[in-house]
């Protein structure tokens, strides 16, 4: 897009902006509603790449919610942009055999040729009204238990001493023995700082979003509160970077931050959101469950902790997966989860919703998952739809030992907007056959029912990943019995149980006649 072209697209999304009363007049904070990160690894995997293959993923978008991309200019450690600090691109030959990982040379093959995906992926979102954000990843875990794979940076590879420890332990385990980035190394942080200097330098850039959900884990453990004031400075650093480019573009870029899921959790990290915010160092907290989708995020203490901030929630592509089967045994999130969470977010006051790895669906699906994001942050056209409200282990309630007490904020008012019917979904660890369960919604006793799917809405791809029958329970739900605001769900396991007997999910789906 021109100059003039772009100076258009930034008016418009303004004066939209201001006529729906978002802004003040003279503001350059745009209220954004739904950020979409895009990650461009997605766009590595085909072999003859083209920039209209590449802009294919955001033009999309163009008639739904979407209105801030989070373009990810990496593949894990690998730039994927003309990079003048990161010259690692420049070693790859065209010709040269395939490595282990074929997409990495389809991506550098088109680099060589002369493109530049992160330019790419900027004019798409010109053409197609959406504003962009680069989003970084600060501090990868990829395959770190593999040193040689093909996509680490020479910077990793070659500076084990950078590292927090040298051992094939996973990143997963958070132990100080990991192939991660340690951030109290000053090399460390002036790396990242050039990197994110020399994009935000070299592209016309809306924002940064800083992902510290890649991996969060930044400190040796005994440092940590030595770590918390030092990624606080380095927070101090970037906005300052930030006000610099912005201030030459006569306008202030935002700075968002991709962290985990309560401020409890931030701190354990060495991440002082409240801080940040404190200092006006951020503008905007992406509240992020890493991987999997759950609505146990905990957007009031954000709201408390990060007063100045807008506060977005994430939802994410898969409610479970089993590597242990098959690395594609997901079960993914469908259209109907998507809506109850982002209506769940912003009822809770979300300023916003956030989606992550929402492409990652099987490929003939995300053309079709994107007309999804229609209106997804329309509270009046969410609370009309069929959902589906999930809570997922791992994020407080469940698992449930023997018993479950799980609440649930739901603002559907059933007295206003009639359903069909509602129906109990529990998932159990093991089968449940014979054994009795009980099931309560607000002190009420459900009863049993009888369901010829194991799925409460059409799934997007079957595979090892989604349950059988043989550890699922159904429950009707009386749509009376719902009240808008928080719901508990109480679970039993009684006659016929194994102890101990794990409740692993639960998803109570609203269906519209």
């Amino acid at each position: 897009m021109t100059s003039t072209g772009t100076r258009t697209w930034r008016r418009a999304v303004a004066l939209a902006m201001l006529a729906a009363g978002g802004a003040e007049a003279g503001s350059n904070a745009v209220p954004y509603r739904c950020l979409f990160n895009h990650e461009l690894l997605i766009v590595s995997h085909k072999k003859d790449n083209s920039r209209e293959y590449i802009q294919s993923f955001v033009a999309k978008l163009k008639d739904t919610d979407v209105d801030a991309v989070m373009c990810c200019p990496t593949m894990w450690k690998t730039s994927v942009y003309p990079s003048k600090v990161d010259r690692d691109w420049t070693a790859w030959k065209p010709g040269q055999p395939l490595s282990r990982f074929p997409s990495y040379d389809h991506i550098l093959r088109y680099l060589h040729a002369g493109g530049d995906p992160v330019r790419d992926t900027l004019d798409a979102c010109r053409a197609n009204g959406k504003a962009f954000f680069l989003s970084y990843r600060m501090n990868d875990h990829h395959y770190a238990t593999d040193p040689a794979w093909p996509t680490h940076s020479s910077f990793w590879r070659e500076h084990p001493e950078y590292w927090l420890g040298d051992s094939d332990t996973s990143p997963y385990t958070r132990a100080d023995d990991v192939r991660l980035f340690n951030y109290l190394v000053p090399q460390v942080r002036d790396h990242f700082f050039a990197l994110l200097e020399e994009l935000c330098t070299g592209y016309d850039v809306d924002g940064l979003e800083l992902d510290f959900q890649r991996f969060p884990k930044y400190f040796p453990s005994a440092r940590l509160a030595e770590g918390t004031a030092v990624m606080t400075d380095f927070m101090a650093r970037i906005r300052a970077m930030l006000d610099r480019v912005g201030g030459g573009r006569g306008r202030r870029l935002p700075l968002c931050v991709r962290v985990p899921e309560t401020p409890a959790k931030c701190l354990a990290t060495g991440l002082d959101v409240a801080a940040w915010d404190a200092r006006g160092l951020v503008d905007m907290v992406n509240v992020s469950s890493f991987y999997i989708h759950t609505m146990e995020l905990d957007l009031e203490g954000f709201r408390a902790a990060a007063p100045r901030a807008r506060i977005y929630g994430e939802m994410n592509y898969v409610t479970s997966q089993n590597s242990k089967v098959s690395k594609f045994a997901r079960r993914y999130t469908p259209v109907e989860v998507y809506r109850a969470a982002a209506l769940n977010f912003l009822s809770r006051g979300a300023d916003g919703v956030s989606l992550f790895n929402y492409d990652y669906v099987p490929e003939a699906q995300r053309v079709p998952m994107a007309a999804g994001l229609r209106r997804i942050t329309d509270t009046a056209f969410l609370r009309d739809c069929s959902k589906a409200y999930v809570v997922t282990p791992g994020f407080g309630s469940l698992p449930g030992t023997n018993a479950a007490s799980v609440e649930v904020v739901i603002p559907d008012d059933t007295s206003r907007v009639a359903f069909e019917k509602a129906v109990l979904r529990v998932e159990t660890r093991t089968g449940c056959a014979g054994v009795e369960i009980g099931a309560t919604l607000n002190g009420t006793p459900l009863a049993v029912c009888d369901r010829a799917e194991t799925e409460l809405f059409p799934p997007l791809a079957r595979n090892e990943g989604y349950p059988t029958r043989a550890t699922l329970r159904f429950f009707e739900v009386p749509p009376s019995l719902l009240v808008p605001g928080r719901n508990r769900i109480g679970l039993t396991a009684g006659k016929g149980a194994k102890l101990p007997f794990l409740f692993v999910s639960l998803e109570l789906g609203l269906f519209r006649r």
